[in-house]
């Protein structure tokens, strides 16, 4: 994977965490380009996520070896969360549009944190500006799917949420945009 120098602005600081952060919870390995700063790199196209039945090599994992990805999530969902790999993913007809991007789900045993549930929802409602009622905090972007609360959102890739799934800003305004309310959600 080659990473290239883009005009990042002020942004670079939070691509620079968000790289760090997705190499660290996916074992992939960033190199520099000859002739290329290697401080500035710019977003990463990550490879699709391959058919239920099948699997493929995905990135180098560390030490040489290859890992393999198994996508779970049914055709018919439109967002994908792969809470082992913390991925997510949109997806039409069970091709990959957009991601996989990092996310972090709740966590089970955390502070202050549960795990997000797993199976199959669909979008309840939306909420591009939400405060939760229960931790009275922004939860901008908040596309509720499960039951308690549970909600794409604006959040930490550090923390653990308190059972949502958080998105960097930019992938949470792309999933507001891309999910209706009814859209499926896979969580595994």
């Amino acid at each position: 994977m080659t990473i290239r120098r883009a005009k990042l602005g002020r942004s670079r600081g939070l691509t620079m965490l968000a790289l760090s952060i997705l190499t660290a919870l996916t074992g992939w390995t960033l190199v520099r380009v000859s002739g290329e700063s290697a401080a500035a790199p710019s977003p990463v196209k990550h490879p699709a996520p391959v058919a239920a039945a099948t699997t493929a090599p995905a990135p180098p994992a560390t030490g040489g070896q290859q890992a393999v990805v198994v996508n779970q999530c049914p055709p018919s969902a439109v967002a994908c969360v792969d809470e082992q790999l913390r991925i997510s993913w949109l997806q039409q007809d069970g091709k990959v549009v957009y991601g996989p991007v990092p996310v972090m789900p709740g966590t089970a045993g955390a502070d202050d944190s549960v795990a997000t549930p797993t199976g199959v929802f669909h979008v309840q409602w939306k909420d591009a500006h939400h405060v939760s009622s229960e931790f009275n905090e922004p939860m901008t972007n908040a596309v509720f799917f499960a039951a308690g609360g549970i909600a794409f959102h604006e959040g930490s890739l550090v923390s653990s949420s308190h059972g949502c799934v958080h998105l960097s800003p930019a992938d949470s305004a792309r999933y507001y945009a891309a999910l209706p309310v009814g859209a499926e959600v896979a969580v595994f």
